[in-house]
């Protein structure tokens, strides 16, 4: 068996742009947060269960969730607020590795904040080939944790006027082809189950690297 990769979050997302006001007005604020958050918690560290189930039925496995304990938490669990226009921290991080039928490692599902409670919820995935050459199983591993963390309510809400978690992506990558001196950017909606879901996408040799970041209040 392939031991676990851990695969560090892209930083620098701070500089990137939304693409979402710009597809909605030239004059739109930079990030677009469609819809009233709900207060409370949405998710805990045991729901990292229900995005395992959700995997599964994708033939995905999720690993047991490690707490990584030395000083390379910033590296998996920090994450960039567009609302404070900081680059966050947290005190306590686990990670664990997704991996396909053939036991190759695809990604990471991090989860961070204290160790009562997550703050964050943080899937990175390898560099995968952009949309039209099947995109790997990037599609299947975002739509689990949003499904296994939030809701499977995506299709009725429609967050930030996209129909599906895969037209979201399908965008960004239009987004970034279209500006060939921008490498990465980053999409946030807000107002689905109480979360804000940030979606940020970086262009690699081949690919995109693919970040999902689920906040809760």
């Amino acid at each position: 068996m392939r031991p676990m990769l851990l695969l560090p979050i892209i930083l620098g997302a701070a500089a990137a742009f939304s693409f979402v006001g710009l597809l909605a007005t030239e004059d739109a604020p930079p990030e677009v947060r469609p819809g009233p958050a709900v207060q409370g918690s949405v998710f805990t560290y045991y729901d990292i269960e229900a995005v395992s189930d959700e995997l599964a039925a994708r033939d995905l496995t999720l690993s047991t969730p490690v707490p990584i304990t030395d000083h390379t938490i910033p590296q998996y669990c920090s994450y960039y607020d567009g609302a404070s226009g900081k680059l966050e921290t947290v005190a306590y991080c686990t990670t664990s590795g997704i991996t396909d039928r053939n036991g190759i490692t695809v990604g990471n599902v991090n989860m961070g904040g204290s160790t009562e409670s997550p703050t964050a919820a943080i899937a990175v995935l390898d560099p995968v080939p952009p949309f039209h050459s099947g995109r790997g199983h990037a599609d299947a591993v975002l739509v689990s944790v949003i499904e296994g963390l939030v809701c499977d309510c995506w299709a009725e809400e429609e967050p930030g006027g996209f129909e599906s978690v895969q037209s979201w992506m399908n965008a960004a990558e239009i987004m970034l082809a279209d500006n060939p001196d921008q490498s990465s950017l980053r999409s946030v909606v807000s107002g689905l189950a109480g979360a804000d879901i940030v979606l940020e996408a970086t262009t690699v040799p081949g690919g995109y690297q693919w970040t999902l970041i689920i906040l809760q209040q």
